[in-house]
């Protein structure tokens, strides 16, 4: 599908939990265009797409995109290893606002019902896309929800997040 569709549901999950975080509209419409622009730094062009998004959003948006990116790199630079990205992006999450931290899980909700959905028709096979291997990977997921939890509470996000991941865990088990 469209990489777009990754984004409109994302926001739109943000869009649906947003309440509690949030005190007034336009905070909440600043984390749904942080929602929709949320890879735009990590995939689209490093700190230059940083330079463009404060432009024209302003820095709050910028800094809130930066935020959850896994990687702010200048264009021609290499990424560092996935395995350091993941550890230093789970260290930004402890200390970022609440509806960073949101933004966050429902960005990994959506990245797990796509793999679960991947995994029906695919099997094993879906591996192949992953930088990390099986096991690494959904050790970042679940070192993630002990995250999500410890900063998101028992609100319904956190639960639809173990959700996620459980269908993706039994799935790899039983294919």
């Amino acid at each position: 599908s469209p990489f777009m569709s990754h984004l409109f549901s994302v926001c739109a999950m943000v869009c649906e939990n947003i309440d509690f975080i949030c005190k007034d509209a336009e905070e909440a419409e600043d984390y749904a265009i942080t929602a929709i622009l949320h890879d735009a730094i990590e995939d689209q062009g490093g700190m230059e797409a940083y330079g463009r998004i404060s432009r024209d959003l302003g820095t709050q948006i910028a800094d809130n995109v930066l935020m959850l990116s896994d990687s702010s790199c200048q264009p021609g630079e290499s990424k560092p290893p996935k395995t350091e990205r993941n550890r230093l992006y789970r260290e930004k999450l402890k200390q970022a606002p609440p509806g960073i931290v949101l933004i966050s899980c429902c960005d990994k909700i959506h990245n797990m019902r796509s793999m679960a959905a991947d995994y029906l028709v695919l099997g094993d096979e879906i591996w192949k896309s992953y930088t990390l291997p099986p096991e690494q990977t959904l050790a970042n997921y679940q070192t993630l929800e002990e995250i999500y939890k410890e900063r998101l509470g028992s609100h319904r996000i956190v639960l639809l997040y173990r959700e996620a991941l459980h269908a993706v865990e039994c799935l790899r088990q039983t294919l």
